[in-house]
């Protein structure tokens, strides 16, 4: 059970999606919902398929900053400037749910009897 707020995770991301959605003519995804064979994708066929640490901690993600300018680059890069106009908009609701995380983690020391995922 997440320990979130969901309505404050809704409030961030609602006009995030709505932004991002407003382009897509009716029926058309917003997102591939597929492999497209043009594309570096995240449908790729791995050459690994597990992770290991480093898989968790993408260098891109280590810094809302970093990973905005990262998330403009390769949407411009895929030919949608109008989605990296909103990279920025994007790496302020990472950086607001990093602090919404950040304020539900229990402050006291888990018991050792506790599983503790993150």
């Amino acid at each position: 059970m997440s320990s979130i707020d969901d309505a404050a995770v809704r409030d961030l991301a609602a006009p995030l999606f709505d932004a991002l959605t407003a382009g897509c003519a009716p029926g058309q995804a917003p997102f591939p919902l597929r492999p497209n064979p043009r594309l570096t994708s995240y449908y790729a066929q791995r050459t690994r398929t597990t992770m290991d640490l480093d898989g968790f901690l993408a260098p891109s993600c280590l810094d809302a900053d970093e990973f905005g300018a990262r998330l403009a680059a390769h949407w411009r890069a895929h030919g949608h400037p109008e989605l990296a106009a909103l990279a920025p908009q994007v790496a302020e609701a990472a950086r607001a749910l990093h602090a919404l995380y950040v304020a539900a983690r229990p402050q006291a020391e888990l018991s050792p009897y506790v599983y503790q995922m993150f």
